[in-house]
């Protein structure tokens, strides 16, 4: 089962655990000498929501990507700078708007199996950096913000030709935003 698949299921269950709660305290609370003690059992149901809340945590925040690959030291750092309407990719930092026209449209080749760690930021306003594999599936995303750096980390698991595209609207040309690496 696909990680996506798993955290709709479990927010579905636990939807509809507390939909069931809600019911069901609605339907008791009109009731006259239906319920003992209505105090002692919210706090019950209470503290079973607190658990599943819990669970469901437990379940999913290690898999959540500014965790995954944390302890492992990256095999190549590509620095990702964002800018109305084109990405500038490079192993090199890209400080200045000079190396930021330089490094537009660079070819960037990346190991397959091996961390690889993104520094992403902009030069201008907010953007997302998207990356979508081969299929055309997003695999990862992170903001692009002025002024700050964000780090991602993947693991490419297969080779092939993957586009990165920004997903936060950033004008009238954010539709044609976007920038390719090949992984081998």
């Amino acid at each position: 089962m696909r990680t996506q698949d798993t955290v709709l299921l479990l927010f579905s269950v636990m939807a509809l655990a507390v939909a069931a709660v809600f019911i069901w305290v609605k339907a008791t609370s009109r009731q006259s000498g239906g319920v003992t003690n209505p105090d002692r059992i919210r706090w019950w149901v209470f503290v079973g929501l607190l658990v599943l809340v819990g669970i469901f945590t437990a379940a999913t925040v290690a898999r959540m990507p500014y965790f995954l690959y944390a302890d492992e030291l990256p095999a190549r750092v590509i620095h990702v700078v964002a800018r109305q309407f084109a990405f500038a990719l490079s192993e090199r930092p890209i400080e200045t708007d000079a190396e930021y026209a330089a490094a537009l449209g660079q070819s960037v080749e990346l190991p397959v199996g091996e961390v690889v760690e993104f520094r992403v930021t902009s030069f201008d306003v907010n953007h997302g950096f998207a990356i979508y594999d081969p299929e055309g599936r997003i695999i990862a995303q992170v903001q692009a913000m002025p002024g700050y750096i964000n780090r991602l980390r993947w693991r490419f698991d297969r080779a092939g030709q993957y586009v990165a595209q920004c997903l936060e609207y950033c004008g009238a040309a954010h539709a044609g935003m976007h920038a390719r690496f090949v992984v081998k």
